[in-house]
């Protein structure tokens, strides 16, 4: 069997990648480098993909690792893992099922409780009919692959009932032994294809005793969870087609970790979740996120993919100074319109960058002038690679400018003074906006953003030379003067997080906008190591994977959001 351990590839490949992987036929030859040939010793060809999902709640990654639980250190000899794998940005326990049932995130699905009932988001019609996200087991019924037996296994019943009503064979258990119990029931049954495993007893003792490796009660709780899942594995193996006619695919994640005696906020230990891929035929490996990973910005009217500021009056300059600074990665036009505060140009008060060609522009207009519009010339930033642009606002010598920066070189001064005349003000409540907008006329310009930066003071020009490239923001010589900064890098959720210190305004993603991993990073960015992915893997994947191992070919009407990257190990899990 060919090995192949590259997984440098972004998640914009991956779907390509998926989308072909698809199609592939169960048995796959390789021609480079030359076949190589055995005696046939089985006889059997393997097709009969199988999966158990178990999932753990409250557990922490961290924790996970500290611990080092026998049963899942022995799977991960053949697992790709990570300690990184993100749930949501909502760790309650309703949305972080929901988000793993469905393949949808908590943005579309509304999901905020257990009650398991939809949420208006806030400023939506309240009379609008909520949109519907049925789990994965109802689009295997209208799949090929209807005859899949599904059986899903837990505790909570209501949880049962309410997500997985499509489900062939629901079980409602006491307790996690029980749960244990009919696992083992199931994977002695020959007709067993996919069970859903669900364990709570680690969310109970981190609710008791806190969501910690150094505490006792939820350490046993997680040794005792470890346990079950060592006897199931022993069952699966034990089965009589197992690595014959039968392929096994074990996911282990968490739906949620936990913070101190509690969960469902967006704190790391809540959000970041150990995740585990096993198969007999995979190389042992920890995925750790590298590379970038962003969301491209494209599209107008409702396929607009954009983000903006919930609220309209943050950061207007005002009469003040301000430095406004973000990179991009991408392609445009002439003149539309990529990053603004701008209600509608050139009508409106506030500022907007566009493009013209590959180069930007900006244009400005106050509460009482026409349109200052500052369109010379500036490097080529529009041709598929990193670059930085600055905007500054400035006073100098009695007078106001508009300063211009591409990779940290200024290359034009523009005075404004007469733009603040009769009590002229540089303020609009119109929120600041990356991606299509200001001037609807125009498409948008498709590209990554990143870095997005705001201070409340004019940099001078080594101060922006000398950090556009700064790999630690804290370091930067008017870190105090930043009330803006959003790396754009988070790889999960909804949101571009405000990472500037006591900043909590963040960027809401609004269309339909994907999270894709690149392997060619920002000059704030480390390059990919060795052994690192260019993805986020979340648990809004999980529905993806489980369609890739089961050949099931995703319908682009199920709108999911998670990508599956495990065909990026296919060479080790096709079996020749």
């Amino acid at each position: 069997m060919m090995k192949n351990t590259n997984v440098h590839i972004g998640r914009l490949a991956v779907t390509t990648a998926l989308v072909a992987a698809m199609a592939l036929p169960a048995c796959k030859k390789y021609a480079d480098p030359p076949p190589f040939f055995e005696d046939d010793s089985s006889g059997a060809v393997l097709n009969g993909r199988k999966v158990m999902l178990i999932v753990v709640d409250g557990g922490v990654a961290q924790a996970i690792k500290t611990i080092a639980p026998p049963a899942i250190t022995t799977m991960m000899e053949k697992g790709k893992y990570t300690y990184t794998a993100r749930t949501e940005d909502v760790t309650t326990t309703g949305a972080t099922w929901k988000t793993l049932a469905s393949g949808v995130s908590y943005s579309r699905h509304n999901i905020s409780d257990s009650s398991l009932v939809y949420s208006a988001a806030s400023g939506s019609n309240q009379h609008d009919a909520p949109a519907n996200y049925p789990s994965f087991m109802q689009f295997i019924l209208t799949s090929s692959r209807a005859d899949i037996k599904t059986s899903v296994i837990s505790p909570w019943g209501y949880m049962v009932n309410k997500l997985f009503p499509e489900a062939e064979d629901p079980v409602v258990a006491a307790n996690d032994q029980g749960v244990k119990d009919s696992a083992l029931l199931r994977l002695k049954a020959p007709d067993t294809d996919l069970v859903l495993v669900h364990f709570n007893g680690v969310n109970i003792a981190g609710k008791e005793h806190g969501y910690s490796a150094s505490a006792e009660g939820y350490k046993q709780a997680v040794l005792k969870v470890d346990g079950y899942i060592g006897e199931l594995m022993a069952a699966m193996k034990a089965r009589p087609e197992y690595n014959k006619s039968e392929e096994w695919m074990v996911i282990v994640t968490a739906s949620h970790g936990g913070n101190g005696n509690s969960h469902g906020g967006s704190s790391l230990n809540e959000t970041n979740v150990f995740t585990l891929y096993y198969n007999e035929n995979l190389k042992k490996q920890e995925l750790i996120r590298g590379g970038f990973n962003g969301v491209q910005m494209t599209g107008r009217d409702a396929t607009a993919i954009k983000a903006s500021l919930s609220n309209g009056n943050d950061y207007n300059p005002g009469t003040g100074q301000q430095t406004v600074q973000m990179k991009v990665r991408g392609s445009a036009g002439y003149y539309p319109h990529f990053f603004s505060k701008m209600e509608r140009w050139p009508s409106t008060p506030g500022w907007s960058m566009f493009s013209s060609g590959g180069n930007w522009a900006i244009s400005v207009r106050t509460t009482t002038s026409g349109e200052q519009r500052i369109q010379p010339g500036s490097p080529t930033v529009f041709n598929n690679q990193w670059h930085t642009i600055t905007v500054v606002f400035a006073d100098s010598a009695g007078k106001k400018w508009v300063r211009r920066y591409t990779d940290g070189i200024r290359h034009d001064q523009t005075e404004i003074t007469s733009l603040f005349n009769n009590g002229g003000t540089l303020t609009t409540s119109a929120p600041l906006t990356i991606g299509w907008g200001a001037d609807p006329g125009y498409t948008g310009v498709t590209f990554f953003p990143a870095d997005i930066m705001v201070f409340n003071t004019a940099l001078t020009d080594t101060e922006i030379y000398s950090n556009i490239c700064l790999k630690d923001v804290t370091t930067h010589p008017k870190y105090t003067n930043l009330i803006g900064y959003w790396p754009g890098t988070d790889g999960y959720g909804s949101q571009f997080v405000n990472k500037a210190p006591g900043q909590t305004t963040n960027f809401v993603l609004s269309g339909p906008y994907k999270w894709a991993g690149l392997t060619d990073v920002p000059c704030s960015l480390n390059p990919l190591g060795s052994g690192e992915i260019a993805v986020q893997p979340a648990n809004v994947d999980i529905v993806a994977q489980l369609f890739y191992w089961m050949r099931i070919s995703v319908n682009s009407s199920w709108n999911l959001d998670g990508s599956g990257w495990i065909n990026l190990f296919e060479r080790e899990l096709v079996q020749l």
